[in-house]
Parts: C-alpha cells; sequence; structure tokens
C-alpha cells in the first residue's frame, strides 16, 4: 500500500489487478485482497496534466532546433545549456 500512495492519491489514474485464490488455506489471504481492493475502488481523484516549468520548455525547443540544425543550437549558447 505505501508503494501505491501516490497512484492511489495523487495525479494518476491507476489501474489494480486482484489476485484471488479457490483454495481453502488462501482464504485469508484472499479476503484480505478483496477488502483491500474494496477500499481502493472507493478512492477518487483527478489526474490533470501538470504545468510545465519554463527549464522544460526551454530544453524542448533546444531539442526541436538541434534536430531543425542538424546539431547546432544558438538556444545552447545564449542559455549557457552544456550537456
Amino acid at each position: 500500500t505505501q508503494v501505491m500512495s501516490d497512484s492511489l492519491g495523487g495525479n494518476a489514474k491507476t489501474l489494480m489487478f486482484v489476485n484471488i485464490s479457490p483454495a481453502d488455506y488462501n482464504v485469508e489471504e484472499t479476503v484480505s485482497s478483496l477488502t483491500y481492493a474494496s477500499r481502493v475502488k472507493l478512492i477518487t481523484n483527478n489526474a490533470d496534466k501538470s504545468q510545465e516549468s519554463e527549464e522544460i520548455n526551454l530544453l524542448k525547443r533546444v531539442i526541436q532546433e538541434l534536430r531543425a540544425s542538424g546539431g547546432k543550437s544558438e538556444l545552447m549558447e545564449k542559455e549557457n545549456l552544456d550537456f
């Protein structure tokens, strides 16, 4: 549950598969899994597109410029970007 906390309550759509067993010696584990799955099913969240930072937008423009110019970028020189 701790591993999934960002997915279940954060800004994401989550799909969950629950494995159950028909064997009588797995009844306790099956009931526990189904209980957890029914609680998770009640969680609702709205996934929104994250706002991109200025740095990400700059890097996207540099990538476009590099692709268009064959490897030379004025933006990289202007912004002192060195990769």
